[in-house]
């Protein structure tokens, strides 16, 4: 009886390890792919704002910058848009991690309900057999 009780402990606690294990693994490759994500959009907005600085520190008249006011609404246009992107990139992420943590979850109930119902179906079978 202790041997059975045993064996079922050390099943069950190499599954856990298992699964955190595996569960680990997923959090890691999601935050390494949200940091790779926020520091392409960063690099990206820092090289554009450089530009936009650059070019906006050239201008020395009136004409100047009537001409560099279209230039500023299309920078401000295209980093709103480009933040909607990279959240919509991230949120697309997180929703992917979730399922991924979500199926090892389901994964591990099934194979919990299984193992507690195995025992329940052959204690039924004795008892009819009896």
């Amino acid at each position: 009886m202790f041997d059975q009780i045993n064996a079922q402990f050390s099943q069950f606690t190499k599954q856990l390890t298992e699964s955190a294990l595996r569960a680990n693994a997923i959090a890691v490759e999601h935050f390494e792919t949200l940091a790779a994500l926020q520091v392409k959009a960063l690099e990206g907005r820092v090289s554009a704002a450089t530009a936009f600085a650059t070019e906006a520190g050239e201008v020395r008249d009136l004409e100047a910058a009537k001409a560099f006011l279209p230039k500023s609404i299309s920078f401000v246009k295209d980093a709103s848009e480009h933040l909607i992107a990279v959240g919509q990139e991230l949120v697309a992420q997180n929703l992917k991690t979730s399922e991924a943590l979500a199926g090892l979850a389901k994964a591990n109930y099934d194979v919990a309900s299984e193992v507690v119902a195995r025992p329940a179906v052959k204690v039924a079978t004795k008892a009819k057999a009896a």
